[in-house]
């Protein structure tokens, strides 16, 4: 048996069903939960009404308008109206509350992978459904979730065999009975988990668009290339990792095939060199620069807590040996936000050490060479800088991980295609 993992949008294609239909066999589980756009669109609902105290019942007419639109069973439609109405109910209660409440939140986000996974087993003829919070046992460790493996392993053994089953996948439960989140990608966590215990054969994502353009690949080089387009969250592989049981990314762009297998990969298996490049999405590079570096204890740890603090993730470091700068990548949208919080840091002169400090913002993207077979090889960055050089392109600046499994290297946005093009002539 295998694993299947799909990511409902509003705009669920014929074709993309027929794809699903074609692969999923008996004794099967295809994992489902609504992609980013829905996600988005009903969490406007729950802060318009939770946090704004406003009444929000046109705006989920229109969220259940268009979830009909995804499948005309007129059974999935009177199921959607009760499950809506359930959250408008529970919506006007919690307009009541004093303060935003997360678990609230968590309760009502449930509802609508609920919603998904109907809308899918109508979709490919009434399949049964189960709910990833019968399956998977959470309990609290300093406020992250941790699998109760024992309990996990019990619920999941008792899958009904021989038929094909849709689990809503994005939460677990704690044994008191209270809806758990699983973190970041929970429902690919989701599927992993489900494919490790029962052993599948494998766990495959659906996507459009593989974006890697590499046909195999270790669990490494996944995590490796993940910012550049892998669609599977490397925390999210470790149980299938742990299981053995191998990770494939299927293009519904191209029928729905098979385009990547990450696995694990024997010592004879690995090519020296690059085994592949990637691009990052849209960049800037901020510059710290300024003699109140140099030899101030704690002073990254001030600038990191401050953009952490306000949700701004680091994709990128790279500092001087002089300590006089450093210089790390941001999301291009963050990159607004991470201006004015320096901002108000470099002007506050009560803090006298970092007085002498300045920072630059600048557009960049961000071309990374990844492999295996790049670890202890001899002359590696010297081919990926010169033929970089070769073409005239400039490097602003460069960080290579203790590990060796990647070189990543900062350039002016302009300069993106014929960089790629330089690095993928030296694979292999």
């Amino acid at each position: 048996m295998k694993v299947l993992h799909l990511l409902v949008s509003s705009q669920i294609k014929e074709q993309n069903v027929a794809v699903i239909q074609r692969d999923l066999q008996d004794g099967d589980v295809l994992v489902v939960s609504p992609d980013k756009k829905l996600t988005a669109q009903f969490k406007a609902i729950l802060d318009k009404q939770l946090v704004q105290k406003t009444d929000a019942q046109s705006e989920i007419s229109a969220l259940v308008s268009t979830i009909k639109t995804m499948c005309g069973d007129a059974a999935f439609h009177k199921e959607v109206d009760r499950i809506f109405e359930r959250v408008y109910g529970v919506l006007c209660q919690g307009m009541s509350l004093s303060y935003q409440n997360d678990s609230l939140h968590t309760y009502l986000n449930a509802y609508l992978v609920q919603v998904c996974s109907l809308c899918v087993s109508s979709l490919l003829g009434r399949l049964k459904v189960v709910d990833s919070r019968d399956l998977i046992i959470c309990e609290s460790n300093n406020g992250i979730s941790v699998v109760d493996w024992k309990l996990t392993e019990q619920n999941i053994q008792e899958l009904q065999k021989g038929e094909a089953v849709v689990v809503g996948g994005a939460y677990g439960r704690k044994i008191t009975g209270e809806i758990s989140e699983l973190g970041k990608h929970s429902s690919e966590l989701t599927a992993n988990i489900i494919a490790s215990v029962l052993k599948a054969e494998a766990v495959r994502f659906y996507v459009t668009g593989a974006g890697v353009g590499q046909n195999r690949l270790s669990y490494e080089e996944a995590a490796q290339c993940f910012s550049g387009g892998s669609p599977v969250y490397p925390p999210a592989m470790i149980p299938a990792r742990n299981a053995g049981v191998p990770i494939q990314v299927a293009d519904f762009a191209q029928d729905g095939k098979v385009q990547i297998t990450i696995s694990e990969m024997r010592d004879s298996e690995i090519t020296k060199g690059i085994s592949g490049v990637f691009v990052s999405e849209p960049m800037s590079l901020v510059t710290v620069y300024g003699t109140g570096l140099l030899g101030s204890v704690g002073i990254s740890s001030i600038i990191f807590d401050l953009l952490a603090k306000n949700g701004i993730n680091i994709h990128f470091i790279s500092q001087s040996l002089s300590e006089y700068s450093i210089s790390f990548a941001v999301k291009r949208v963050k990159a607004e936000l991470a201006e004015q919080l320096l901002k108000v840091l470099v002007d506050d002169k009560k803090q006298t050490q970092i007085s002498d400090l300045s920072f630059s913002i600048r557009p960049v993207s961000i071309v990374s060479v990844y492999g295996q077979g790049i670890k202890n090889l001899p002359g590696i960055s010297g081919k990926v800088y010169t033929a970089l050089g070769n073409e005239g392109i400039n490097v602003i600046a460069a960080s290579q991980g203790g590990e060796e499994l990647s070189i990543s290297i900062v350039i002016a946005e302009e300069n993106v295609e014929k960089a790629q093009a330089a690095l993928i002539a030296l694979k292999g």
